[in-house]
C-alpha cells in the first residue's frame, strides 16, 4: 500500500487554492494532472507542474508572502503597520497574522499549536 501524498500550489496558481495550504492528493492521471481533496467535500484537478509534492502530512505552519494586488501599498496610514506575510495553519487551513519571526504558531481557529517553517515562504 502505498502512503498518501500532499500538495500545494505554487505562485503561478495561487488563486485557485489557498496559498501556503497543503492538500492530500486523492488521485494521479497518466497526463501529469493530480485530484486534490481540499476539505469541503470538494475536489480540484491540477497539473502536476502547478504544485509542490511531498510525502508526508504538514505538521508545520507554512509562511505565505503577500505579493502582487494583495501586496499591502506604500501609502498606508501615517504611523501604521502593514503585514506583509501571514502563516497557514497547516491543521485546518486558517490563515493568521503574527508578528515577529515566531518558532511556534498556536492557531486561532482549531487551537493547535505548531513549529513555523521558515525554510521558505510561499
Amino acid at each position: 500500500m502505498t502512503s498518501r501524498r500532499w500538495a500545494r500550489i505554487t505562485d503561478s496558481v495561487a488563486d485557485i487554492l489557498r496559498r501556503g495550504a497543503w492538500y492530500p492528493i486523492v488521485e494521479e492521471t497518466s497526463d501529469g494532472q493530480v485530484v486534490v481533496d481540499v476539505r469541503t467535500g470538494e475536489r480540484v484537478r491540477l497539473s502536476l507542474s502547478d504544485v509542490t509534492v511531498r510525502q508526508h502530512p504538514p505538521d508545520q505552519w507554512s509562511v505565505v508572502t503577500r505579493t502582487g494586488v494583495l501586496r499591502p501599498t506604500l501609502g498606508g496610514k501615517q504611523g501604521s503597520e502593514v503585514d506583509t506575510t501571514y502563516g497557514v495553519c497547516p491543521h485546518c487551513h486558517e490563515r493568521q497574522e503574527f508578528a515577529g519571526k515566531p518558532a511556534r504558531l498556536k492557531c486561532s481557529r482549531c487551537g493547535r499549536e505548531s513549529a513555523v517553517d521558515w525554510s521558505q515562504s510561499c
